[in-house]
């Protein structure tokens, strides 16, 4: 067997060329859609994690409703006399709505303060337990959000302590 090339090798050698080039093919036609994917959900999970920490975190300090909004270090809703899950300070809504502001300097401070990169769109809405109507405590969006469709959209319903009363809220994040 002197480098003999037969019909048989030959034949199976083309085979198993087309074989490899067809698995490649049909691998990298699946590579874009599973990166799309991937980023789709780091997004939903940047989105829970800024609602989780707009939900159960106080902030720093913990009174930083009452403080200038240079003393703030953290933005965080969630109601500090009570320290109990799921409960936002109606106090700390007010007092985000008029940090956020939708100037773009004021976003991109709201922006720092919760540590996120990305922009993002947070809404409050006080639910009635008679009849279930929405009323907007909050909306803080950059005044230009980027074009490219939103990926990301978490809702959670949480309680809402105003004075001495408590109500239903929804709290809506959008990256």
């Amino acid at each position: 067997m002197k480098g003999q090339l037969t019909m048989q090798y030959l034949a199976s050698f083309i085979f198993f060329i087309g074989l490899i080039v067809y698995v490649y093919f049909a691998y990298a036609e699946n590579i874009p859609n599973y990166i799309e994917e991937v980023e789709k959900e780091d997004m939903r999970s940047k989105a829970y994690q800024l609602s989780e920490v707009l939900i159960n975190d106080n902030g720093h300090p913990n009174n930083w409703d009452h403080l200038s909004d240079n003393q703030v270090l953290r933005i965080g809703l969630s109601d500090e006399t009570s320290n109990k899950t799921n409960l936002i300070s109606l106090d700390k809504v007010n007092r985000l709505e008029t940090i956020c502001g939708n100037t773009d300097s004021e976003f991109q401070k709201v922006q720092q303060k919760l540590a996120m990169e990305k922009p993002f769109i947070i809404y409050v809405f006080n639910i009635s337990q008679t009849d279930g109507q929405r009323k907007l405590l909050l909306d803080c969006f950059p005044s230009k959000f980027p074009k490219k469709v939103l990926n990301a959209t978490v809702k959670r319903i949480v309680a809402l302590k105003s004075s001495n009363r408590i109500d239903l809220a929804e709290l809506i994040i959008q990256m």
